[in-house]
């Protein structure tokens, strides 16, 4: 088995060889490629993606079905439920109020929350305040005292009244700012800020404010359940031992739409961080001033995690010493993911009916590293052309499928299973003929590898030492 894998198993220094691809069609290709197999082997009901370079969506597909009874396939303008994405819709409106003077984030939560009657268990805490609510640093519980998450219950989300005497009877967990606590309750306690300072109600204002302004068509703080199947996708659970996965029902939001219950699309949401990326650097509009949203995005909170800060709503996190800002959501039957490198001016979203071991944020940190750095680079069109190779190559027993394809000057294989591609990248310099010649990380030759061809001249398997790779 060590002889047949050997081109898949080598360890190969691929990120740093990604500005070789010959344009940006060839990383769009593997995105493509690797996703569609992605939600084969992880059996999603269907995936919707987009990315950004600056002002422009380079790259938007979907996969799947939005519908799988209708066989209604998924779009990019395919709604899907965004989660707690919808807390920086929320933490917009804020700023938004504080830069008109309506409110000051060191305000007490209770000035515009009057029925307000969460015990403080620590007599020496900070108060509960605007800012604190924002950054999850209150001090406050994950959710308010009710179990409107379980489908055994049948997903009871709360009204305003429902939430009012939910919190009648909650205490804090901890001192304000002594430690970083999520918290959905604390967001629903901001809608009512936002109405409260802003004298209209929650879905009207950021829909007036912030949906509308930035040309956000497809984008809903309180969605219609007769889209339900139609424009918005069916959600459906994790997958059990089974193979299967449970249908969630449309879920009314409620009193928990500020948290966690706006609705949008793949291309919505790239115009979403279109708007971050021009506002960060210094060319954004009327909704929120450069400062402002800069404001939102460094860190303000506790400590939240090795690897992650928090603003005002949105997370920064950290890879390869590179800080990438945006936010998650996982919601009943729905998950998302956006996130932008303002610095390169790069954005990509990823939207799931369906929750999976490869979640969103996952697929969007593939797709960076992916796209990103090729959209960088400055290539020359290669010379020849091996599309003839391209393909998916049976690896079975020992493995899934290898996929191989032109980068460049070169082919590349990687695993269509894998969860992290780049990870079992492995580059073939041609020699001739049909023969091309692994390369190790260090530029260094490895084995070579002949691709086969039938009567009719078309290229049928591949050999590499002992083995032989049928083309799919």
């Amino acid at each position: 088995m060590k002889k047949i894998l050997l081109t898949l198993l080598i360890s190969f220094g691929f990120n740093a060889s990604l500005a070789s691809a010959q344009s940006v069609e060839q990383a769009e290709h593997l995105v493509s490629v690797w996703l569609e197999a992605q939600r084969d082997y992880n059996d999603w009901p269907s995936i919707s993606v987009s990315f950004v370079d600056d002002q422009k969506i380079i790259y938007a597909k979907s996969f799947g079905y939005a519908n799988p009874h209708t066989e209604l396939e998924a779009t990019p303008d395919t709604l899907y439920r965004i989660a707690s994405n919808s807390k920086l819709f929320t933490s917009l409106a804020i700023m938004q109020l504080r830069d008109a003077g309506k409110l000051d984030l060191r305000d007490p939560a209770k000035k515009y929350i009057p029925w307000l009657t969460i015990k403080q268990k620590y007599p020496l805490s900070d108060v509960i305040s605007i800012e604190s609510l924002l950054t999850h640093s209150s001090g406050l519980p994950y959710e308010p005292n009710l179990g409107y998450w379980s489908y055994r219950d049948g997903y009871p989300f709360p009204d305003l009244e429902e939430l009012k005497k939910s919190t009648s009877n909650l205490e804090t967990l901890y001192r304000a700012w002594e430690h970083y606590q999520y918290s959905n309750l604390g967001f629903m306690l901001l809608g009512q800020v936002v109405e409260n300072a802003s004298g209209m109600s929650y879905e009207k204002y950021v829909h007036n404010h912030i949906i509308k302004p930035m040309g956000l068509n497809n984008s809903y703080t309180n969605i219609d359940p007769k889209k339900h199947g139609n424009d918005l996708a069916i959600g459906y659970g994790s997958l059990d031992r089974k193979r299967q996965r449970m249908e969630v029902p449309f879920i009314d939001a409620r009193a928990t739409t500020s948290a966690a219950g706006v609705s949008s699309s793949a291309n919505d949401l790239a115009k979403f961080l279109m708007w971050q990326i021009r506002t960060y650097n210094g060319a954004g509009d009327k909704i929120l001033n450069q400062n402002s949203l800069r404001e939102m995005m460094r860190p303000h909170a506790v400590h939240a995690a090795e690897n992650m800060d928090v603003g005002y709503g949105f997370r920064t996190t950290y890879r390869n010493g590179i800080s990438y800002i945006g936010h998650g959501g996982v919601y009943a039957g729905h998950t998302s993911q956006t996130m932008i490198e303002p610095n390169q001016k790069i954005g990509a979203v990823a939207l799931m009916n369906t929750h999976s071991s490869t979640p969103p944020l996952q697929i969007v940190n593939n797709m960076m590293d992916i796209l990103g750095p090729v959209l960088k680079a400055n290539n020359p069109k290669p010379v020849e052309d091996f599309s003839e190779y391209e393909g998916s190559y049976d690896q079975q027993p020992w493995a899934d499928e290898l996929y191989i394809m032109q980068w460049g000057d070169e082919l590349i294989s990687f695993s269509l299973k894998s969860g992290y591609p780049l990870d079992s990248i492995t580059r073939y310099r041609h020699l001739e003929g049909d023969n091309f010649i692994a390369l190790r990380d260090d530029g260094g030759e490895a084995d070579v590898t002949t691709f086969l061809r039938d009567d009719n001249g078309k290229v049928v398997r591949l050999k590499n030492q002992s083995d032989y790779l049928t083309r799919k």
